[in-house]
């Protein structure tokens, strides 16, 4: 047998995974296998179709994620683009397309090389007296790369039982770590290229020498997300970093997808709804529930009231704010959960009116003064129908002026 559990000193693949048992080094034997691929064609018409499972709707989303694809086959990863895109969405979709497992990890502006490679980390010795010690702990991306030593040496050994090729590591909001400072050693590895060697990760924290270094498996891959417009709350990425990955823009539907786009949204709130909260939850005639949610006229009039406007939002010169379709869902679901609290009423725009209030527009704080003038005339223009969306409005400018002062 080739398992990785054949090279450490428990022989228990499971061991591999707890804190100070095992032997990194193991990973060494599995660190020159690359990705096994059928073709860029194949990897890109599988993940497609699980986009259009998942709900995703991209633009030029062929390209888009045969780019993707290309850029995994080759290296590291990061999907930019604004909130709400699918982008955390799309980087499992991508994993799972390559018949790889995957571990999310969301990046803080706490992190460190603790964070990133490991360290030290107090404990209780409960075997001597209750004293307390320092003992290792690896951080997300050794922990990842021996998954993914020991999901190779497993589809190895049996194909059928593990499927899985290898374990990826997926980094959510990836820019709001300072990256850079936190990747310590593994900016070199991470460059690719050259013996076996330079795929070696040190651990100095290891309490033994088996455990004091891992191997970075060729087949391993980060994928990580990238929020291109929160730019005041996150950190930049150097140079030296962004060319260690590969950068695909993931943006929002074009305005030919628009219709598309939330119409699905709709249904994507009327499932949670029926699947959650409705009558029949738990039970195959939650569907119907959703269905007829859907069907109902006055869903469809906040739906397409909603449309309109972010049309304007999106597309128009004026403001050019590229709202994601998660606020689109968060908003239909407010919608959704309004509609079926058993009131008569057959107008369920206030009930949009105040989604938009409380769910969009405090996220404008962002824009530019004339942006919000923009949006301001609009509403008291066209949709002269949602009070509680300009109150709220009227909050986001009196903030931004009070934080201008």
């Amino acid at each position: 047998m080739s398992s990785l559990a054949d090279a450490t000193a428990s022989g228990k693949v499971e061991l591999l995974f707890h804190l100070g048992e095992g032997d990194y080094r193991a990973a060494k034997r599995m660190a020159d296998r690359p990705l096994q691929i059928a073709g860029v064609d194949d990897l890109a018409q599988k993940a497609k179709a699980r986009a259009d499972e998942a709900g995703l709707l991209l633009p030029d989303a062929d390209t888009l994620i045969e780019r993707a694809v290309v850029a995994l086959i080759s290296g590291h990863l990061i999907l930019e683009g604004p909130p709400g895109t699918g982008k955390t969405t799309l980087a499992g979709v991508l994993a799972e397309a390559f018949d790889c497992d995957y571990t999310l990890e969301t990046a803080t502006a706490d992190w460190s090389t603790y964070d990133v490679i490991g360290g030290l980390q107090p404990s209780v010795d409960t075997e001597g007296g209750g004293t307390e010690v320092l003992r290792p702990w690896l951080g997300h991306v050794p922990r990842a790369a021996i998954k993914c030593a020991d999901a190779i040496a497993q589809n190895e050994d049996d194909p059928e039982r593990h499927p899985s090729q290898g374990h990826w590591l997926i980094i959510d909001e990836f820019n709001r770590a300072d990256i850079d400072k936190a990747i310590g050693p593994l900016y070199t590895v991470l460059g690719g290229g050259g013996s076996l060697e330079r795929r070696k990760l040190p651990l100095w924290f290891g309490d033994a020498p088996e455990r004091q270094e891992c191997w970075i498996p060729d087949r391993f891959r980060i994928i990580g997300t990238l929020n291109s417009v929160d730019t005041a709350y996150v950190f930049t990425l150097s140079q030296g970093l962004q060319r260690r990955f590969q950068f695909v823009r993931v943006g929002v539907p074009e305005p030919s997808q628009l219709a598309a786009e939330v119409e699905n949204a709709a249904r994507q709130a009327a499932a949670w709804w029926a699947e959650t909260y409705g009558p029949n939850r738990g039970t195959s005639a939650a569907s119907d529930d959703a269905e007829r949610l859907c069907e109902d006229g006055a869903y469809g009039a906040a739906r397409d009231r909603l449309r309109d406007l972010i049309e304007f939002l999106r597309y128009g010169a004026e403001v050019g704010w590229p709202v994601g379709t998660a606020q689109i869902v968060d908003v239909m679901r407010q919608v959704a959960l309004r509609a079926r609290q058993g009131s008569a009423s057959d107008n369920l725009i206030p009930a949009l009116d105040l989604a938009l209030g409380d769910r969009v527009v405090p996220q404008m704080s962002g824009l530019l003064r004339d942006q919000l003038n923009a949006v301001e005339k609009k509403l008291e223009e066209d949709f002269t129908d949602m009070p509680m969306a300009r109150v709220a409005l009227r909050y986001v400018r009196q903030a931004q002026q009070t934080s201008f002062s």
